[in-house]
């Protein structure tokens, strides 16, 4: 079960890191296609909205944030279980 954990929590990390890396490559590459973008929302915003980007961005950062937490638990755990 703690090995499943850790697994789950690794590829949730990995997943999510590489989603993100995907995302701001996909926005580097839409940049110089921009014909303009508004001051207050900024060039990332803008982009995200033109690509319709905002699911996979938000899904990559929901993605590694639960990894890095499954992680840390995992770790927690494990720390605990040496101490008793």
């Amino acid at each position: 079960m703690k090995k499943s954990l850790q697994k789950f929590g690794y590829v949730l990390f990995i997943s999510g890191i590489f989603l993100f890396g995907l995302m701001h490559l996909a926005i580097a590459l839409f940049i110089p296609n921009l014909t303009g973008w508004g001051d207050p929302p900024g060039k990332l915003t803008t982009v995200l909205n033109e690509i319709i980007g905002w699911v996979p961005y938000t899904l990559s950062i929901i993605l590694f944030s639960i990894g890095a937490l499954i992680l840390i638990y995992d770790l927690w755990q494990t720390r605990q279980s040496e101490r008793n």
